[in-house]
């Protein structure tokens, strides 16, 4: 309580409980220098160092040809979910909710919710990892109905990286699929299973209509692109290692122009191998990942397995730097299946990005199901009224257990 603070400190001076604190000012500026020379040292000095080097490597490309007409029609699917999550006396709570956009020529011609979630647990690092698979499965629903519904669409974008797990058992997918049940358990590896599946019944049903299937990747904390540089020089590889490939093709990409790596499988499965140097638990994940994935050279009876390798290996990993002004300069990674569509996708992209560094249509659907902090105070309140409705008393599972931490939701 804020008297009680007033109390303890009632013989000496008064802390000034306002928004601008001089102390946590002076620290945050030491803060901040360190951060820039961290960044010079550790990113930025490695890379514009080796950068002619690592252009020569790389087979960097020029997009050369007029961009798209525009004409292109795009379906965006993406999810959402509550941060933070609300903490209940009853446990953490968290909503999902997945919709879809569909962009042509003249701007967003359709649109919908299609799903929404909760999710209750007991441990939050738990729980978001239940919300982020479950998430993607609603979207990998979500975008399966969009493209039944739409069948004219040219391509169909999803917001994140299309294999997107590495948990083992996202590689075993789940003999059968059932969004009912992925919603009735909160077993992540299961999840991860069933979100396995999930991605291959869109890609079945999209190589079927003949439409690209895009994963557009913002958060890019993969680092494909030092161990595929590896191979040619492991010196180059030992120094740029730990660097990320946005931050790294950010630097070295001109506007215009693209990277493309052609197999995701190949470049997944020699990532993994020369990721080893992790902690004991993380290198006996990577090693059942790899594990699994020696049974795509063989005859394994897992016909699902065969099936998400086969899209694995016929996708495209594609970093491209836009030649659009953007707010902060940086590349853009696309997963694109199948590979034979990278060009028809770099068309639409180069003439088609935000000034976000994204494709439009994902900039469009992102806003769309954006669900702020302050839906889940209004969502809080509606449970409040709700639950006098109730038969049972819920009043005290319904308690918020930090009550002081309500400006999280202003």
């Amino acid at each position: 309580m804020l008297h009680d603070l007033e109390k303890e400190f009632a013989y000496g001076e008064s802390i000034e409980l306002s928004d601008e604190n001089p102390e946590v000012t002076l620290a945050l500026s030491e803060m901040a220098k360190e951060l820039i020379k961290v960044l010079g040292s550790r990113y930025v000095n490695p890379i514009r160092s080796n950068i002619n080097d690592l252009r020569r490597l790389l087979k960097i490309k020029v997009f050369g040809k007029e961009t798209g007409t525009g004409g292109e029609i795009v379906i965006a699917v993406d999810s959402t979910w509550s941060k933070p999550a609300l903490e209940l006396v009853a446990g953490v709570f968290g909503v999902i909710i997945s919709g879809y956009v569909v962009v042509g020529p003249s701007g967003i011609s359709s649109y919908g919710i299609t799903d929404v979630s909760l999710r209750l647990g007991n441990i939050e690092n738990r729980l978001n990892v239940v919300i982020e698979l479950d998430s993607k499965i609603m979207e990998l629903s979500t975008a399966l109905k969009a493209i039944e519904k739409h069948r004219y669409a040219d391509i169909i974008m999803l917001d994140g990286s299309l294999f997107f797990s590495t948990r083992p058992t996202f590689f075993t997918p789940a003999n059968l699929l059932s969004i009912s049940e992925a919603k009735s358990t909160s077993d992540p590896d299961k999840l991860a299973s069933i979100a396995s599946s999930a991605l291959i019944k869109l890609l079945r049903r999209c190589e079927a209509l003949g439409v690209p299937v895009v994963g557009v990747v913002k958060r890019v904390s993969s680092t494909f692109i030092a161990t595929y540089i590896g191979g040619a020089d492991p010196q180059l590889h030992s120094k740029l290692r730990h660097i990320n490939d946005k931050v790294l093709l950010s630097y070295v990409l001109r506007p215009g122009e693209y990277v493309v790596l052609d197999s995701y499988l190949n470049v997944f499965e020699e990532h993994l191998s020369k990721a080893m140097d992790r902690s004991p638990s993380a290198k006996k994940r990577l090693k059942g990942i790899l594990k699994t994935l020696d049974k795509c050279n063989t005859n394994s009876s897992n016909d699902l397995l065969q099936e998400l390798c086969k899209y694995m290996d016929s996708t495209a990993v594609v970093y491209y730097m836009p030649k659009s002004d953007m707010v902060f300069r940086q590349i853009a990674r696309l997963d694109v299946y199948p590979r034979s569509a990278v060009e028809k996708v770099l068309e639409y992209v180069m003439e088609n990005t935000s000034q976000n560094a994204v494709p439009i249509p994902i900039d469009y659907v992102d806003r769309f199901i954006r669900l702020e902090s302050s839906a889940m105070r209004r969502l809080y309140k509606l449970a409040l009224i709700y639950s006098g409705e109730a038969k049972e008393d819920v009043s005290v599972a319904l308690g918020l257990t930090n009550p002081q931490k309500s400006y999280l939701y202003e």
